[in-house]
């Protein structure tokens, strides 16, 4: 019997019970398990600013919060569906779509009952053993302190932090290659402080070259990738649309913006193409009340019409 998503620590009666219940169960388990492992599957930065919606008829509906994320979203697209079909372990999505309004995504209601409490915790540190050099230090270190309480809690300090290092090494936990901390798996904060250093010089390459593509800085970031890529670029687009006015067409923001938004080197940069990629961007740009009260003049002309 094959394994459903979510159940391989399960015992059989689990996976199969949930095979019994048919395949539209079956789909809906896998579709909610995995919009539930969003921020996993794509990662916390984008996880904070696109939601993923819904899974209908092979289609991903995602909220992207403006037309600068939808963007990236859609030229992501072929990576976000390999990630999202790979962790549901089948073809769950061909594509994907935007939806008009963010629900929530149901979150599993149960709690891991194997996880560890802080009390079972500080038992099995308490029972953790240290030996008679460990201790001798531990001794040694508070005779150099001349305050007597100040010498019982570096005491206690240094064997509670030894008996931690012990109790993991116990466990199975591994030093991590760069900052040396017991870590079962991998080190997140090392782990985060690399993607902020792949982050900052990718952020550096567009703001030199802005239609540099994926490829491009691959060869130059070996780590980034499309989604990494489409985040950086999405924050700049903002951070400069928020500077620049919509009547400023013919300004060096208006090339940086038309550049960064559809990844096209300076040469293919047009007036026609700037003027659609403000209108794409509009809730993005400053704007007037003028230009808003235009908006809906035309607006309420086509409805007549």
């Amino acid at each position: 019997m094959r394994t459903t998503l979510g159940t391989a620590n399960a015992g059989d009666d689990v996976r199969a019970a949930i095979h019994r219940l048919g395949p539209k169960f079956e789909r809906d388990y896998i579709a909610h398990t995995t919009l539930s492992h969003w921020a996993d599957i794509v990662g916390d930065m984008i996880a904070r600013r696109v939601r993923a919606v819904a899974v209908r008829d092979g289609k991903l509906f995602l909220y992207a919060p403006d037309a600068t994320w939808k963007n990236e979203m859609r030229m992501s697209a072929p990576e976000i569906i390999q990630r999202v079909n790979n962790y549901a372990g089948g073809r769950l999505v061909k594509e994907i779509a935007f939806a008009r309004t963010m629900r929530p995504v149901p979150m599993d209601a149960e709690e891991d009952g194997d996880a560890e409490t802080p009390f079972a915790y500080a038992r099995a540190l308490i029972r953790t053993g240290l030996s008679d050099a460990e201790i001798a230090a531990g001794a040694q270190l508070a005779e150099s302190v001349s305050d007597e309480k100040l010498a019982v809690k570096i005491r206690r300090a240094y064997q509670t932090t030894r008996k931690a290092k012990r109790l993991k090494e116990q466990r199975g936990f591994l030093p991590c290659p760069i900052c040396g901390r017991m870590v079962n798996g991998v080190c997140h904060d090392c782990r985060r402080s690399e993607e902020r250093r792949v982050r900052r010089e990718v952020r550096a390459i567009l703001q030199r070259e802005p239609w540099a593509k994926l490829a491009d800085i691959v060869r130059r970031v070996p780590s980034c990738d499309a989604l990494l890529l489409g985040s950086e670029r999405a924050d700049l687009v903002r951070r400069i649309a928020g500077e620049t006015d919509y009547t400023a067409q013919d300004s060096e923001n208006a090339r940086l913006l038309t550049m960064l938004h559809r990844g096209l080197p300076p040469e293919e940069v047009t007036p026609k193409k700037i003027q659609s990629t403000f209108w794409e961007l509009r809730n993005e740009l400053i704007t007037t009340r003028e230009f808003w009260e235009e908006m809906k003049k035309r607006k309420g002309s086509k409805k007549k019409l």
